[in-house]
């Protein structure tokens, strides 16, 4: 990562003083001049001054877009009518500016406790659609890392990755020592530069902004940009991710059912990661392939309510690119460089919460949020506690067994926003990772209460007795 200080200096030196200059006139010869020497294209200032034209450039056209949706939105509400407006702009600006954009983009799409509702629909639609890089630079990178030729650690490595993203691609390869085949992850050789460039621009412009308009400043521009840069920065440091695994590993070791790649670790670095091959079922052939659904959904309920309730350690990137599935029932989780992390108060607090939720207490969730709040400026909270009461005995009414929990904390960061509560980040954390399972059950079986299935493990969490089933 850059130092704080050196690399948001050079950007702005280089965005103030980056113009042209004027050509020089026309010097008779015999005359002494001073030659100034030229700027290396190579150098940090160049380099700023070139991305951040790049910048301008595509934020324009994203203006544009922005533009275009608001007049397409028109008979929509004018708030939800800006902000999808707004996330289609950033979408096209993201996927222009490329990859430390995506992941920021990515990343800011599970703020939902910070950020629209429709905002965040658009953000959450980026995927990292950028061409794999040679085939040379992987060689070179592996071979730097371990000090001998590729060939020495793989008797076979396939050219083409099976898989390329903005951090890093992956390729199929079987180890020289032993004959498996496995996956290897090498990250993209100009990854680090790039985010350490495009954070210092980007925290540049967030601190100027902040300077220059008040309400920009109400919403701590900087201070987000830098948390997102910051959990990017944990991303493609892939020694990160191995301990992950390993971590993850040991939580679910007594879980026959959850499992994750096994990694090689004499052949992994802080630029490679070397794991187990996981082919697995795809979701539209589970039944063909001997897997059983039910037992399935109830591995992946069970998974989400430990990693939240019972271990404070989530996987921030659930979705069903980073899942395969293995007879019987059996659920493999990939691609764990970005976690949460849960304190006790965070994990007792959100047990507290849905468990309130799930059994009609309203009055305790509306305390349990404002109580919990990093900040509250809310002008009656009785207002807000009978709305959030209202809320909550609606939710009751429909039963558990339709109950959305999702959906439900979705509408929940709608009443904050309107009292003005701002929620605890980890909530939305905990929903996007209650998302996952929720949509495998209703995708493979919807009839299930997927409510009923979490609610022993608030109760554990809480100490407390589970209440009756739904059914």
């Amino acid at each position: 990562m850059s130092d704080k200080g050196g690399d948001e200096k050079s950007a702005a030196a280089a965005l103030a003083g980056g113009r042209r200059r004027a050509p020089s006139p026309r010097v008779p010869p015999g005359t002494a001049t001073l030659t100034v020497p030229a700027v290396p294209t190579s150098s940090p200032a160049w380099r700023i001054t070139v991305r951040s034209a790049q910048m301008v450039r595509a934020s324009l056209v994203a203006s544009l877009v922005f533009l275009r949706e608001l007049l397409r939105r028109r008979r929509t509400n004018g708030r939800e009518a800006w902000a999808y407006a707004l996330g289609d702009a950033l979408v096209r600006l993201c996927t222009t500016l490329g990859a430390t954009f995506i992941k920021v983009g990515q990343i800011a799409s599970t703020r939902a406790d910070l950020l629209p509702r429709g905002l965040v629909a658009e953000l959450s639609t980026l995927r990292d659609r950028v061409p794999a890089f040679p085939f040379a630079d992987v060689r070179r990178i592996i071979e730097h890392d371990f000090g001998r030729p590729l060939e020495d650690l793989f008797a076979d490595f396939e050219e083409t990755p099976v898989a390329a993203a903005s951090v890093a691609q992956v390729h199929r390869a079987m180890l020289r020592s032993s004959g498996e085949v496995v996956a290897v992850k090498v990250r993209r050789p100009d990854i680090l530069d790039k985010l350490k460039l495009d954070r210092s621009i980007l925290l540049f412009v967030g601190r100027t902004l902040e300077r220059l308009i008040p309400s920009v400043r109400l919403m701590a521009l900087e201070g987000a940009l830098r948390s997102f840069c910051d959990a990017v920065g944990e991303q493609v440091h892939l020694t990160n991710e191995a301990r992950n695994n390993e971590r993850f590993t040991a939580n679910f070791a007594d879980d026959p059912d959850v499992l994750f790649p096994r990694l090689h670790p004499d052949a992994c670095s802080d630029s490679v990661l070397t794991m187990e091959f996981i082919d697995g079922v795809h979701e539209d052939e589970l039944e063909a392939r001997g897997v059983n659904v039910h037992a399935l959904v109830a591995t992946g309920m069970r998974c989400v309510c430990r990693m939240i309730f019972l271990h404070g350690f989530v996987h921030s990137d659930l979705h069903p690119g980073n899942m395969r599935f293995l007879p019987p029932g059996r659920i493999v989780l990939l691609d764990l460089g970005l976690i949460g992390q849960l304190t006790d108060a965070d994990r007792l607090m959100t047990a507290r919460t849905l468990f309130a939720l799930s059994t009609g207490d309203g009055v305790t969730v509306a305390r349990a949020f404002y109580d919990n709040a990093p900040h509250t400026a809310t002008p009656d909270y009785a207002a807000y506690e009978r709305e959030m009461v209202a809320f909550v005995d609606n939710v009751r009414r429909q039963g558990l067994a339709n109950l959305q929990v999702t959906a439900e904390i979705g509408r929940i960061f709608d009443i904050l926003r309107r009292h003005h509560i701002q929620a605890r980040s980890h909530m939305t954390m905990v929903n996007l990772a209650m998302m996952t399972a929720e949509g495998l059950g209703k995708r493979l079986a919807p009839e299930l209460s997927l409510t009923d299935e979490a609610l022993p493990y608030l109760a554990e969490a809480l100490g407390v007795p589970a209440p009756r089933s739904s059914a």
